[in-house]
């Protein structure tokens, strides 16, 4: 197989089916390998899926080890060349695969491609930035509020755009690359998982594009569900992890006393409280950095 189609599902019975029948109504059955790993779902997703797409290779967990660890199980049961991770809240509404696959083909040193994807209304949607510091990460929060920027990124535009990082909600990367970087680090549970991947290509000098003129919906978050306390905490364990991983110590005391600031204020508020009580022990805790 030239490139195999990963996609994880946890209780996302409903859009997996939507993302799984938009993929086969514009790529050949027989001719892509597409798994599905299952995080241990309780919706039926483990008996449906499997009866509505015979062909596919589906995989149960025997419980939920996060979108990362999931990833990584069905990479190593695929065959491809090409390993394309897409989130199962994404709709494909054309043929997009094979552009990738060419772009990413297309020279040694590319070690990751990735589309431009759009919210269900077809508008820009925030899917790169640059890796993460205390004083970008404002800058790139207030990115797709830029027209200007929108429209530069049009999908008429053919070259790949050279980035630091892509979203992982629909991300093509060499196997080869993929097995020297050791995969997704199992230690994200969610969130900065494709940041780090892309940190990590680009430390072995692989380079990670964009490709605007290739386009996929992503619906967004319906891959884990409502927001809640966990997923703040999860967000913030993995953003202070990929600081302890990769940036230096003055940035990874810098993003300690922000979210400490942030977070002590919501202690003064009872719809935050919670979250913030979870939250701040994590800033005075050291994460285990490789």
């Amino acid at each position: 197989m030239t490139v195999s189609i990963i996609i994880v599902n946890f209780n996302g019975l409903r859009y997996t089916r939507q993302c799984l029948e938009s993929f086969f109504r514009y790529h050949d059955v027989k001719s892509t390998e597409v798994i599905v790993v299952d995080n241990n779902s309780t919706d039926g997703s483990q008996q449906e899926l499997p009866q509505l797409f015979p062909f596919i290779h589906f995989i149960s967990l025997h419980n939920n080890v996060g979108f990362g660890g999931a990833n990584n199980v069905g990479a190593q049961r695929s065959t491809g060349r090409m390993l394309y991770f897409v989130n199962n809240d994404t709709v494909f509404y054309k043929e997009s695969v094979s552009e990738l696959v060419k772009t990413l083909s297309s020279h040694n040193k590319y070690g990751i491609v990735a589309p431009k994807l759009l919210n269900e209304d077809h508008s820009f949607q925030l899917s790169f930035g640059q890796f993460p510091t205390i004083q970008n990460e404002f800058e790139t929060k207030n990115i797709a509020e830029n027209y200007s920027l929108q429209t530069s990124l049009d999908s008429s535009i053919s070259i790949p755009i050279p980035k630091d990082w892509v979203s992982g909600a629909a991300l093509m990367i060499k196997r080869e690359v993929f097995e020297e970087i050791g995969g997704f680090d199992e230690r994200y549970f969610m969130y900065f998982e494709d940041v780090d991947l892309c940190r990590s290509a680009a430390k072995k000098g692989f380079q990670i594009f964009y490709v605007p003129s290739n386009t996929l919906i992503h619906l967004g978050g319906k891959s884990y569900g409502a927001r809640d306390e966990r997923i703040t905490v999860e967000y913030r364990k993995s953003q202070l992890l990929f600081y302890d991983k990769h940036n230096s110590l003055l940035q990874r005391l810098l993003v300690r006393v922000y979210i400490l600031m942030k977070f002590t204020a919501g202690l003064f508020r009872t719809k935050s409280r919670s979250a913030a009580l979870a939250v701040i022990p994590l800033v005075f805790r050291s994460s285990n950095r490789q």
